[in-house]
């Protein structure tokens, strides 16, 4: 009986260890729809990304990926209101990261301002999920926008 009581406890107490983990993302969860088709994610600025659901929103952004592995980076302002690219670097720096025999890998990418996005080739990888990462530069400040679990 002993056992069993103790395996319960252990059990349940374990579970509640995922609360821990770094599931949440970088940056605040959003409920917006996507205005191009893709997937909305929070952009935070670079340095706060590990703060997870705490970092602040500094904009919103959207990725919009083609079957030949081209992707479109929107960026929004808190309302979802469409950026002013100018105001960015005219080129961002992106990273699929994906596990391969238990280990993260990271494959890089360029993307430029085009037509009110940024846009991209990304490079195919086969094991899913997947993640994309965009780093841009607005000023001083550099920012990431995550896009987590692609498949």
């Amino acid at each position: 009986m002993r056992s069993l009581i103790l395996a319960v406890v252990l059990g349940t107490s374990l579970g509640s260890w995922g609360v821990w983990a770094h599931d949440e993302g970088h940056g605040p969860k959003l409920t917006d729809s996507a205005k191009q088709g893709g997937v909305v994610s929070p952009v935070v600025e670079a340095k706060d990304a590990s703060k997870g659901a705490k970092a602040p929103l500094i904009h919103k952004s959207e990725l919009v990926r083609a079957e030949d592995g081209s992707v479109r980076v929107y960026l929004y302002d808190k309302e979802m209101k469409p950026l002013d690219l100018s105001q960015f670097d005219s080129s961002a720096k992106g990273v699929v990261e994906f596990k391969k025999n238990k280990k993260w890998n990271k494959v890089p990418f360029s993307l430029k301002q085009e037509e009110g996005a940024f846009v991209g080739k990304a490079p195919q990888v086969a094991s899913k999920p997947f993640n994309i990462d965009i780093h841009v530069k607005e000023g001083s400040k550099e920012l990431l926008a995550a896009f987590d679990n692609l498949d």
